[in-house]
């Protein structure tokens, strides 16, 4: 097992102007450690991990129904599965903690408990979320290293999500990073996933919300424009539009929609472009008849609409100096909520409210119900199914 050993991360920059990285790939990852909160900073450097092999039946693999190839190669050797450990994990009960490693590779930490493997840079890029019981050096999460119901229900939903996207097309403005394929241990805890990571090497800049307290002023003033005004439309608006966007598409919803995991695409000069990034399923869950359709994406609530608004912007007042005030916040969590709605009622005409209803998210979880929630809903992916409505059904 190797030791703890904590490495000071770089200084975080939150006056002057921005100064950008050439590669936009360690730009996000030095976003992704400098601006966490500052008890949960790691090393903002490569650091290299251990990799056992382990024989193939003694461990289940799940493989999502689109695997691209060039990473599952990573990890199949022959009769041998390659297995990751987090390199701040002291917890012996994750398994193959034991084993020599056959291979080292080098990672770079994220917010949280995922590694980023960066070498080699012109091949396929991806993470890896691993069991460990300290994700970050200075807090002890033994509930960490429990992984198996997580990775069980995220592949479920790339299953999901790849047979909506191929009967509705991709959606231009929200981008699902997905996991490719999980490893468990039987009868017992440990498990880990592989997540792709090929479109964050587009050339555009992914700013981690979480981020946006240190570094958002330097990109609202290089735009010419207020910190909350910038923000206000370009993530509380925008997250809270692909949140109900992902909730339309896949009957899917986050349970703790945090900042950790949202991020912003930017361009070249930090200009947003309207795209906003999900990442982490195993924290959805299915809100609809989703997993049991085959005809449509979904057709009826089963559960709750939970918005989350104030999960989306959390730690947002606790970056020091650099907190958004409540006053901010307070209108960031109107512009979100406004943005959520909007978007639903412009899915699903027939269930939107009438104006000046009060409480909108019971307006809705009572709506997307019953024989006219269906009717509702059909009508709303029939245009982009071209698929007549025959019956509420």
């Amino acid at each position: 097992m190797q030791a703890l050993r904590t490495v000071e991360p770089r200084s975080v920059r939150t006056d002057g102007p921005m100064v950008l990285l050439d590669d936009p790939i360690e730009q996000w990852l030095l976003w992704e450690e400098q601006a966490n909160l500052a008890g949960f900073r790691t090393s903002t450097h490569p650091v290299p991990i251990e990799v056992a092999a382990v024989p193939r039946d003694k461990v289940s693999v799940r493989i999502a129904t689109w695997p691209p190839a060039e990473i599952l190669a990573r990890f199949f050797k022959d009769d041998r599965v390659l297995f990751p450990r987090h390199p701040l994990n002291q917890d012996p009960s994750v398994k193959f903690s034991e084993l020599p490693a056959a291979e080292r590779w080098v990672c770079r930490y994220t917010s949280s408990r995922t590694l980023v493997v960066v070498q080699p840079r012109e091949k396929a890029l991806f993470s890896l979320k691993l069991a460990t019981d300290r994700p970050h050096p200075d807090f002890h999460q033994p509930e960490k290293t429990k992984m198996r119901e997580e990775v069980n229900d995220a592949l479920v939903w790339v299953d999901l999500i790849a047979r909506i996207d191929g009967m509705l097309g991709a959606d231009p403005n929200l981008l699902v990073v997905k996991e490719v394929f999980a490893v468990l241990v039987p009868r017992s805890e440990t498990a880990y996933l592989v997540r792709d990571l090929r479109a964050f090497q587009d050339g555009h800049h992914y700013l981690p919300a979480l981020s946006i307290p240190w570094v958002g002023r330097q990109i609202a003033r290089a735009r010419g424009e207020r910190f909350e005004d910038f923000w206000g439309r370009h993530y509380a608006e925008a997250v809270g539009r692909a949140k109900a966007r992902f909730f339309v598409r896949y009957g899917l919803q986050y349970e703790t929609p945090n900042p950790q995991n949202v991020l912003v695409q930017l361009d070249a000069r930090l200009r947003p472009t309207g795209r906003v990034v999900l990442r982490d399923l195993g924290d959805a869950n299915c809100a609809t008849d989703a997993r049991s359709c085959a005809e449509w994406p979904w057709t009826v609530l089963r559960h709750d609409l939970e918005p989350h608004t104030k999960n989306s912007f959390w730690a947002f007042a606790e970056a020091g100096e650099r907190s958004v005030d409540a006053a901010t916040l307070e209108s960031w969590y109107a512009a979100h909520d406004h943005a959520y709605f909007d978007e639903l009622a412009k899915s699903f005409p027939l269930a939107a409210p009438p104006a000046g209803t009060p409480d909108l998210t019971a307006h809705w979880s009572k709506a997307l119900r019953g024989a006219k929630g269906k009717r509702a809903v059909r009508e709303g992916f029939s245009a982009l199914l071209q698929r007549p409505v025959l019956a509420a059904g």
